[in-house]
């Protein structure tokens, strides 16, 4: 990867009046995505990682087959309007965590660092 980019992306996904959080991780030569989602079924995950990968190969020279993907579990919201508050919670937790602590939630998740 190249020296000058951020190791983490945090990229607000809207579309069907609804917010969710993709998060990208670059790291040496590898890349992953991740979907959060608080009204999961509600943005086609599939859909938003295929236009990421296409993106990122425009930024960094990875094959997109071979980035890696997870949905992560997130708070689920209990109505209609509050997605973009917790795609604001969701940015202002990962903002107070370490990298090490996304690390490790991508680690549970078989996208090992």
């Amino acid at each position: 990867m190249q020296g000058n980019l951020p190791a983490w992306i945090f990229v607000p996904i809207h579309g069907k009046n609804h917010w969710s959080l993709a998060i990208i991780r670059l790291h040496n030569d590898d890349a992953w995505l991740a979907h959060l989602d608080s009204s999961q079924g509600t943005h086609d995950p599939e859909a938003i990682f295929h236009v990421l990968k296409q993106v990122l190969y425009l930024i960094v020279p990875i094959d997109p087959a071979l980035v890696m993907t997870g949905i992560m579990n997130v708070e689920q919201q209990h109505d209609g309007h509050s997605c973009g508050k917790h795609v604001l919670q969701m940015l202002a937790g990962a903002a107070r965590k370490e990298s090490n602590g996304l690390d490790r939630c991508f680690r549970r998740r078989g996208l090992d660092i």
